[in-house]
C-alpha cells in the first residue's frame, strides 16, 4: 500500500491528465490528515517542478491558509528560509505574490489588527525581497489606511519600488512612510523623480530630508552637496547627525572638512556619525600618495 506521501506524489503526476478526479482526491487527503498532508506537500513542492499538478498543490495550500500561515510563522520558517522557499514556489506559480497579497487583505478582514499585523508584516518582508510586480500596487495601497506604522512604512517601500512614483507620499503624515518612499526610488533618474526628491529634501523630518538629499547627490545634483553642508549646521542635532550619515553614504571626500568639524559637535550621536562617515570617505589625494614610491 503506498504511503500518504507517495499517494500525493502520484496524484500530482496524474493531475495533468485527470484534473477533476486528482484534484478531488488531493482535497480528500488534505481533509483527512491536514498537517501531515501539508508537510508532505512541502517536500514535493521543494523540487520546484513546474507542472499543472504542482501548481494545483500550491493553490490548495493557499486556499486552506496552510502555506501563507507557514510563511508568516517564524517558528515554521526563518525569514531567509521563507524567502528562499517563496523563490521556488513562484517558479511553480508566477502569480503567487498576488495570491499572498490577497491573503493578507483577507486575514486583516477576519482578524483584529493586533493579531494580524505580525503575519502581514512578515509577508510584506518576503514580498519586499522577492517581488517588484506592479500588479501588487492596487492591493498594497489598501494597507496604507492601516494605523500600524510598521506595515505602512513597509508598504511605502514596496509601492515606491514597484511604481517608481511616490508623489502620493508627499502628504502622508507619517515620516517613516515618507522616508521609506524616498528610499524606494534611490537610483531612479527622471524629471518627476527629481522634482519629488527636491520636495522631500525640504521635509521637516530629518530622515526624510536626508534620504532625499542622498538620492539627489547620487544623481549628480550640485545643490544637494550645498544643502547637505547647510544641514550639517542645522540647529537640531538630529538633522546634523543625519547630515553626517548621508555624507558618509556618499563617500564624497569633499565633505571631509565638514565632517571633521562635526567630530567636535556637542551631541554624541552627531560625533559618532561623523567618525563613521569619515571612515567611509575616499582617501584625500595627499593621504593616497603617502607611502608611495
Amino acid at each position: 500500500m503506498p504511503s500518504n506521501a507517495d499517494a500525493i506524489q502520484q496524484l500530482v503526476e496524474d493531475y495533468a491528465s485527470s484534473p477533476v478526479s486528482a484534484g478531488r482526491a488531493l482535497g480528500d487527503l488534505l481533509a483527512q490528515r491536514r498537517q501531515q498532508f501539508f508537510h508532505e506537500a512541502l517536500e514535493i513542492l521543494k523540487t520546484g517542478a513546474r507542472t499543472p499538478g504542482h501548481a494545483h498543490l500550491v493553490n490548495l495550500l493557499i486556499d486552506n491558509d496552510l502555506l501563507p500561515e507557514a510563511l508568516a510563522n517564524p517558528a515554521q520558517f526563518s525569514l531567509e528560509e521563507a524567502v528562499e522557499f517563496f523563490a521556488v514556489l513562484v517558479r511553480i506559480d508566477p502569480l503567487l505574490d498576488t495570491k499572498l497579497a490577497r491573503w493578507m487583505l483577507s486575514h486583516l478582514r477576519e482578524e483584529p489588527l493586533e493579531r494580524a499585523s505580525a503575519a502581514v508584516h512578515r509577508i510584506l518582508r518576503i514580498l519586499e525581497q522577492s517581488s517588484a510586480a506592479r500588479r501588487l500596487g492596487p492591493m498594497l495601497v489598501q494597507l496604507l489606511r492601516l494605523p500600524d506604522p510598521a506595515i505602512r512604512s513597509k508598504v511605502a517601500l514596496l509601492l515606491g519600488r514597484s511604481t517608481q512614483d511616490i508623489r502620493w507620499a508627499l502628504a502622508d503624515r507619517d515620516p517613516r512612510v515618507r522616508a521609506n518612499a524616498v528610499e524606494a526610488i534611490w537610483g531612479v533618474d527622471s524629471k518627476e523623480a527629481r522634482r519629488t526628491l527636491w520636495s522631500m529634501a525640504g521635509d521637516p523630518n530629518n530622515r526624510v530630508a536626508g534620504n532625499a538629499l542622498l538620492a539627489l547627490h547620487r544623481l549628480g545634483e550640485p545643490k544637494a552637496a550645498e544643502d547637505l553642508t547647510a544641514m550639517a549646521r542645522h540647529q537640531s542635532p538630529r538633522f546634523r547627525a543625519t547630515a553626517a550619515w548621508v555624507m558618509g553614504q556618499t563617500q564624497d571626500a569633499t565633505f571631509r572638512e565638514v565632517l571633521q568639524g562635526l567630530e567636535a559637535d556637542a551631541d554624541e550621536n552627531v560625533r559618532r556619525n561623523a567618525r563613521l562617515a569619515l571612515a567611509r570617505l575616499s582617501p584625500s589625494p595627499a593621504a593616497a600618495s603617502d607611502g608611495q614610491p
